[in-house]
């Protein structure tokens, strides 16, 4: 998964429908970048709108789209639940050369770009997505593979994984201000761990109690955490900008 701006070619790759997954089929686009130097945040979020406006009501198919800020970093996010993989290759293939993509890609520094897309695995659901003013928290990731240099991790199965995150999710959904959580996995075998909040301070109250788990060694959280790579874990905590 290398940041740099993908072809339409190469981001319209199939995914597959032989997986013990293909039941779900809502698919994340997900974008995270930096802007050009300068750019100014109220003129990217006005290009953000005019894809909105101009651009996205050409395909059917949307569900949700959520654009968000690094918090205490340059990085956004740019992201689309689709209701499947189809209405999403129709817009990856037209966004990079149609002009109303232009208010939003020419303000995008395209080194620093990565944009996929992934199937959505499980789906968690306390509450209505906050309109604008809540917090997200993204973890990519892949699983502990055999061969792995780290020697006390033990390499993990996508079923001991999943099971894994079902007993971690009865903790989390207990915290004040949880509102939904989404695990999403690639064909490549990347995956994606997305937990809306109502806050930022909901988050971080909800991590410190996760950290205290890990305490224990046979906690739900060790449990988890013990079934990821650590070298390849990105994390992003992001402020909501807009909702659409």
């Amino acid at each position: 998964m290398r940041h740099k701006l993908l072809t339409a070619a190469a981001l319209a790759f199939t995914l597959s429908s032989q997986t013990v997954f293909a039941e779900d089929t809502t698919i994340l686009e997900i974008a995270w970048f930096k802007l050009l130097p300068g750019t100014q945040e109220t003129r990217f979020i006005e290009g953000a709108q005019h894809v909105q406006d101009k651009f996205l009501p050409r395909f059917d198919g949307r569900i949700y789209r959520e654009l968000l800020s690094q918090e205490g970093g340059d990085y956004w996010i740019d992201s689309i639940h689709w209701r499947s993989v189809g209405d999403f290759e129709k817009a990856a293939a037209e966004i990079l050369t149609d002009p109303d993509g232009a208010p939003i890609m020419e303000l995008i520094d395209p080194s620093t770009m990565a944009w996929f897309h992934a199937d959505r695995v499980r789906h968690w659901q306390g509450g209505d997505v906050p309109q604008g003013d809540g917090y997200t928290e993204l973890q990519v990731f892949r699983l502990v593979a055999p061969g792995s240099e780290i020697e006390f991790l033990t390499p993990t199965t996508d079923v001991e994984f999943l099971a894994s995150a079902e007993a971690i999710q009865e903790q989390l959904a207990a915290q004040s201000g949880f509102v939904d959580r989404e695990l999403f996995r690639t064909t490549d075998g990347w995956w994606l761990d997305l937990v809306h909040w109502h806050s930022h301070e909901a988050a971080e109250a909800a991590k410190a109690v996760v950290m205290a788990d890990m305490a224990d060694m046979q906690s739900a959280a060790m449990g988890f955490v013990s079934k990821i790579d650590p070298k390849s874990l990105k994390t992003f905590g992001m402020n909501q900008k807009r909702v659409w």
